[in-house]
């Protein structure tokens, strides 16, 4: 595939000659996704390729923060213990600490989902 010549995107030309573009405007089957996928509007949500991503279990490598901001209500931030702000939901996991606990728990509790 070629590039851009001032930056790494790729040309909407030459995914075009390649059809991959064109069959998923279209609404068409592409090798490896299901023959559903963008049908109707073209748009397919995460979910339905990577599962569910607001999953604490299915992020360990993302800091607790982002994890926060990202997928938890605000709320949350009231009652997290505030020394693992920074570290990863995989060390959460494993910790075996109160307040890891705590942490852990509260990352999976379905109140403070969006």
């Amino acid at each position: 595939m070629r590039t851009h010549p001032k930056g790494g995107r790729a040309s909407v030309r030459a995914l075009l000659t390649r059809g991959v573009l064109a069959v998923v405007l279209a609404g068409g089957a592409v090798a490896g996704l299901p023959a559903t996928a963008g049908a109707t509007t073209g748009h397919v949500a995460p979910e339905r390729y990577f599962g569910d991503v607001c999953v604490a279990n299915e992020n360990l490598g993302e800091i607790a923060n982002n994890f926060i901001s990202r997928c938890r209500k605000g709320s949350i931030r009231s009652v997290f213990p505030g020394q693992h702000y920074g570290d990863t939901l995989g060390y959460l996991k494993g910790c075996r600490e109160r307040s890891c606990n705590t942490a852990w728990k509260l990352l999976n509790d379905n109140r403070f989902k969006k």
